[in-house]
């Protein structure tokens, strides 16, 4: 199994607020620190014209951590490809494979956020197909060969890409998921690696991983393309208090703010317990992996045993979170869950 660590924003939220200068620095230290321990990729995260600062653009970042490191894969988790221009997304991720020695991994996504459509005068209703035939002409930008296209959304002649990515034929692509049956029936027919959500129950990431994989067969696509990742928050500790305290810490904190601003829950009017009372709130703490390093080998087994799936990506970085904890956390995690799966898997 593979485990990917993840997904940095650069965020300064409200309830711990930063400079963005400090930030950055610190993520490339976290990346070093990462390949230190043993982790096989480093994460990061799109997002656009948000009150916290979220990284708007991943390719510089993870440029400045090629430099800084030598082995650890550098994942883009996710490029919102639904709001770019194809042709040039290709063009910067070839050279980012280039400049790493063939070290990116490609998480994209169409986008979701109104905001982030109307800033970029682009219409929500049409992300879906505009997503995959923006992939369609980034693989036929990376052929290296001379490609015209002609689609709904893109035209181009008679163009050649140079240089292209070095990995052949291109960076692995996984798509973040939804919760819905639809977009796993895409992923699946796209022939993409299906990447699951951090707040999906494991009912929910059994049925659309069943999905997936039946329509990337249907589709004629070969087993060695059809792969699944799961993403969850992580709290780990030698005991689980401590876990716990964590979570209430770091990551409730987190979720309260955002989920609040994304719209997702209502703004709290009575106590956090009853906020917490909320079903979205809940299904985030049934789904959050959450205890000591043989809590969460058990609770990855158990999502394992339902869903046959080879990359895992604990997300032990919270927005609010301080860096001794998390190197703390990270070092407990490599140190106990990754040798665990990577002698069983």
């Amino acid at each position: 199994m593979e485990f990917w660590l993840g997904l940095y924003g650069m965020q300064s939220p409200r309830v711990y607020p930063r400079s963005w200068a400090g930030l950055y620095d610190e993520v490339v230290e976290h990346a070093v620190y990462a390949e230190e321990l043993g982790f096989d990729s480093f994460w990061l995260t799109e997002h656009h014209f948000w009150y916290d600062g979220y990284c708007p653009n991943l390719l510089p970042v993870l440029a400045a951590i090629a430099r800084r490191t030598s082995r650890i894969g550098l994942g883009t988790g996710c490029s919102l490809l639904g709001l770019h221009d194809p042709l040039r997304d290709a063009e910067d991720k070839a050279s980012l494979d280039v400049l790493s020695g063939g070290r990116l991994l490609l998480g994209l996504a169409p986008g979701y956020r109104p905001e982030e459509f109307e800033g970029l005068d682009i219409e929500k209703a049409t992300r879906g197909k505009r997503f995959y035939e923006a992939v369609e002409v980034m693989k036929k930008a990376w052929s290296g060969d001379k490609f015209s296209h002609k689609g709904e959304f893109f035209q181009y002649e008679d163009l050649t890409l140079d240089p292209v990515p070095l990995q052949d034929p291109h960076p692995p692509i996984w798509v973040g998921a939804n919760r819905t049956k639809l977009q796993a029936t895409n992923i699946g027919k796209a022939g993409l690696g299906f990447w699951e959500g951090p707040s999906m129950s494991i009912d929910v990431f059994r049925r659309n991983a069943g999905i997936y994989k039946e329509a990337a067969r249907a589709a004629g696509h070969p087993e060695s393309a059809i792969k699944c990742g799961l993403f969850r928050d992580v709290c780990i500790a030698e005991t689980k208090d401590e876990a716990l305290r964590i979570m209430d810490e770091d990551l409730l904190p987190m979720y309260e703010e955002q989920y609040v601003a994304y719209g997702y829950v209502p703004e709290a009017t009575g106590s956090r317990r009853e906020m917490l009372a909320h079903p979205v709130f809940q299904e985030i703490m049934e789904a959050s992996f959450v205890g000591t390093p043989d809590q969460v080998i058990r609770k990855i087994e158990r999502y394992r045993d339902a869903v046959h799936f080879d990359h895992f990506m604990p997300r032990i970085m919270h927005i609010s979170q301080k860096k001794e904890r998390l190197f703390k956390q990270m070092k407990l995690f490599a140190e106990h869950v990754i040798p665990y799966f990577k002698g069983t898997s």
